[in-house]
């Protein structure tokens, strides 16, 4: 019988945007969190899921200890009543500095493929996602905080 004996908490910053229009401008309202959790076994690959409207489950080995939050994000400096196009760069990938330690990985997004702006030109959008452990061995080291940038391509 496994121990648990690592903490996580993972988040997920956006880093990069690709609009169409130069000075259109992304605020991070709150960052996508996994929240805090622990890995008995890395032996099979497991999962946390974080849904946009803020439901959480975990597959296999992972077990959370605090709940996680969805990304809340605006964009501004939109045409009013613009149709904007959302897609992620996904798998994306942790990269820890800890020696020795595993990497995390999103394997899928859950956001909406289109919104439409407001007559303001801005618009708030809510992103989830699934994150996955390696499966192949090897730990988690932990408590730490891992970090993942995901790329959102943001097109109208």
């Amino acid at each position: 019988m496994s121990m648990l004996t690592s903490k996580q908490k993972v988040f997920v910053l956006i880093s990069s945007v690709v609009c169409a229009k130069a000075h259109a401008a992304l605020l991070v309202d709150n960052d996508l969190s996994f929240g805090k959790i622990a890995i008995s076994n890395n032996n099979v690959v497991s999962s946390v899921q974080v849904s946009r409207d803020g439901k959480s489950a975990a597959t296999g080995k992972i077990y959370i200890l605090e709940i996680g939050k969805p990304g809340v994000y605006t964009l501004t400096e939109f045409p009013p009543y613009a149709l904007v196009s959302l897609s992620a760069d996904v798998p994306a990938f942790s990269s820890s500095t800890i020696p020795g330690t595993q990497q995390f990985t999103i394997s899928s997004v859950d956001m909406p493929d289109t919104i439409n702006v407001g007559g303001d030109g801005s618009v708030q959008f809510k992103v989830g996602g699934v994150l996955q452990t390696s499966g192949v061995g090897g730990t988690y080291l932990g408590p730490a905080t891992y970090q993942i940038y995901l790329n959102i391509d943001i097109t109208y």
